[in-house]
């Protein structure tokens, strides 16, 4: 029964995905873990909590704090995945950042050569100028192979993307009379590869490179990510990461490329 389940769910978010775009708000999509372990007939669930310390550049540097969770749930060749992020930085009474996406994606045939994929995300980055994003999209993964330490895929699809910015991560000098916020919406190519390795028993290192841009005009966002985790227990871990993104033509005259690292203290349930 909920094997079907999550079929319906899956055909209703691919129903809601290509007829209605506009219900949902996100940049570079985050992308789950692949599995490898063995399909599993009764529905299994996991729960992650991270909590860590980061450090930001874009006009100056800022340290700030990180909550993330992500939710799992598998039952034979179906994972349905729940994310959420939440950032925020008091640095003086006129500077607070305020950050965070919250993200669903449903896999089906997960563990295939060939899996589709859907998802929707909301976005927000109060610092950078980014008021709201949304994406809704679809992807066609391909899993190259699938080893006890090396892990490698890439997926391609359309995406339907919204977003809202203003002018706060802007310098004073580049803003521009009226300083009206900008709307843009539209469909995008977006593609990633990403590379696991098992670097020993407790520990793995995840590699991400993912690229979006419009069909007619070559203007990429182009988003590498890399996360070494370290298990010191079965419920304990810990986490460094980098993310970057560089935008070839940013929506508001902010710096090109935008950065973060992190190190955090999971929890798995």
């Amino acid at each position: 029964m909920l094997h079907h389940t999550l079929l319906y769910r899956f055909l209703a978010s691919a129903c809601i995905i290509f007829s209605l775009p506009l219900i949902s708000k996100a940049q570079i999509i985050n992308i789950d873990k692949s599995d490898t372990s063995d399909y599993v007939s009764k529905a299994k669930s996991s729960f992650n909590f991270s909590t860590g310390l980061e450090v930001d550049k874009q006009q100056i540097t800022l340290w700030d704090a990180t909550n993330t969770a992500e939710w799992m749930l598998q039952k034979k060749k179906e994972l349905l995945l729940l994310a959420g992020s939440y950032r925020f930085t008091y640095n003086g009474p006129d500077d607070i950042l305020n950050a965070g996406f919250i993200h669903l994606r449903f896999r089906h045939n997960y563990k295939d050569k060939f899996e589709p994929e859907t998802y929707l995300q909301y976005q927000w980055d109060n610092k950078r100028g980014l008021m709201g994003r949304t994406v809704a999209g679809a992807n066609m993964r391909y899993n190259f192979w699938k080893l006890d330490k090396w892990d490698f895929n890439a997926g391609i699809g359309l995406m339907y993307e919204e977003e809202k910015w203003n002018y706060d991560g802007v310098d004073t000098t580049l803003k521009p009379t009226g300083n009206l916020p900008i709307i843009n919406k539209f469909i995008k190519l977006n593609s990633y590869i990403r590379l696991d390795w098992k670097a020993s028993d407790n520990s793995d290192v995840a590699i991400n490179v993912f690229l979006q841009t419009r069909p007619n005009i070559f203007k990429p966002r182009i988003a590498p990510h890399i996360q070494w985790n370290i298990n010191a227990g079965k419920h304990i871990g810990f986490s460094v990461s980098f993310s970057g993104i560089y935008d070839d033509a940013p929506v508001v005259p902010i710096h090109k490329f935008y950065y973060s690292m992190s190190n955090s203290i999971q929890v798995k349930i």
